[in-house]
């Protein structure tokens, strides 16, 4: 079974690479005048953004595992979130988190740690994210009728905060320092997502001077997380 799979990983990844190619080559007059143009100084700093925020996510999974008790490694976090990468760009957006599920269980984590790691790595981090660009939207945006629609939901983010007393019903809540860790990991991660967004967009020249550095990047925070919540919907269709 694990030799099928592995080919069919293989299959897919070819199947990948020749996608991109075939894009690449029937919008090629598209994508070389945007290039031509574009700053490859900003285009080598979103990458670097990109996969520094890469880095930073299995330590969602490595601070609620070891404050459960567990003596895992984040090398060994981080390799199952390498390895796993492909499966996150099949279709619906969850095959790379049940593929990691899979592969923390054959390592012995018990199905309740498991649990609460899809738990907090699916909202915590989202949580965070629609407080905080809500919150800026509101505070910054001109646009009297966006204001209004980002107060309502941030009202809405901070309602959802009782929850961990059901949770805490559940023993789904951490320890003090956990959640404090949790904050921290999911900010640096935002912090080098919204990076490598800005620098893309300023590298092909896309970005409106009106709106500044922080308010673009929370609407990009904003749609990142809209582009989360939506029912099957691909992560992040709001910024496409």
């Amino acid at each position: 079974m694990k030799t099928a799979l592995l080919w069919l990983q293989r299959l897919f990844l070819v199947c990948s690479i020749a996608f991109l190619v075939t894009v690449f080559l029937q919008n090629r007059t598209d994508i070389v005048s945007i290039f031509a143009l574009a700053s490859y100084s900003g285009l080598a700093t979103a990458i670097l953004f990109w996969v520094l925020a890469t880095l930073v996510m299995p330590a969602i999974a490595f601070t609620i595992l070891r404050d459960r008790k567990n003596s895992i490694t984040f090398r060994t976090l981080l390799s199952i979130h390498l390895n796993r990468i492909p499966s996150k760009f099949l279709p619906g957006g969850v095959w790379q988190t049940f593929a990691r599920v899979y592969d923390m269980k054959n390592i012995g984590i018990s199905k309740t740690d498991i649990s609460l790691v899809v738990l907090y790595e699916g909202t915590y981090a989202i949580i965070l994210g629609a407080i905080v660009s809500t919150l800026g939207i509101y505070l910054f945006s001109s646009n009297e009728l966006y204001s209004t629609l980002a107060s309502i939901l941030f009202l809405g983010s901070i309602a959802t905060i009782p929850l961990a007393h059901y949770f805490r019903k559940r023993s789904f809540i951490l320890s003090i320092t956990a959640y404090a860790q949790l904050t921290a990991v999911c900010t640096v991660f935002w912090v080098f997502s919204a990076g490598a967004f800005y620098s893309y967009m300023s590298a092909i020249g896309m970005v409106v001077a009106s709106d500044g550095v922080f308010l673009t990047v929370v609407y990009y925070l904003f749609s990142f997380v809209v582009g989360f919540v939506s029912i099957f919907a691909p992560q992040g269709i709001g910024v496409f």
